[in-house]
């Protein structure tokens, strides 16, 4: 029963750490040479870490609400793009993951992150094409790829810096 209780809790926090970079993040204003509302993906780094060091499921359910919180800060649009390229960037951590396992084999966080962010930029693309009922918006996917491989390095490396201590922290509860 202890332990349900803590990887809830530690479920909560993630979702408000997902929630308090996403919000921080929206508040930084627009790189000159980004496309329109790109972002690092801050709040990615909470799911990731979600997914890698609690379960897929926890990391799925934080990513939701994360989008739930897109969609009543930022609108409807926003909202069905976060879901969609939330939830191909978890697919793709959660098989990035299975494969790592089942061939015992370690992939870094930084190129975890690169591959996630620029699924998720995909994604993404694909939910405004629809939603836009266009195929105008694919002409940014190779601006969108080369943005996320560059904040994948970069929450990849925030990832990376961070693990041990929240790994200390977490698994030291999770195992009383």
């Amino acid at each position: 029963m202890k332990k349900i209780t803590l990887r809830t809790a530690l479920d909560g926090i993630l979702a408000a750490l997902a929630l308090t970079l996403s919000f921080l993040e929206g508040m930084l204003p627009d790189v000159a040479f980004l496309p329109p509302g790109a972002k690092l993906g801050l709040a990615n780094i909470a799911i990731m870490f979600a997914v890698i060091s609690v379960g897929f499921l926890d990391g799925f359910i934080i990513m939701i609400i994360k989008s739930g919180f897109v969609f009543l800060t930022r609108g409807t649009a926003a909202f069905f793009m976060s879901i969609s390229g939330g939830t191909l960037s978890c697919i793709a951590l959660i098989l990035i993951i299975a494969i790592s396992k089942r061939f015992n084999k370690d992939f870094s966080y930084t190129g975890i992150s690169v591959i996630c962010a620029v699924i998720h930029n995909i994604g993404q693309t694909a939910a405004a094409s629809i939603y836009m009922s266009t195929n105008l918006i694919t002409s940014y996917l190779p601006l969108l790829i080369v943005t996320g491989i560059i904040s994948g390095l970069i929450t990849g490396v925030i990832l990376k810096t961070v693990m041990p201590a929240l790994l200390k922290i977490t698994h030291k509860g999770l195992k009383e």
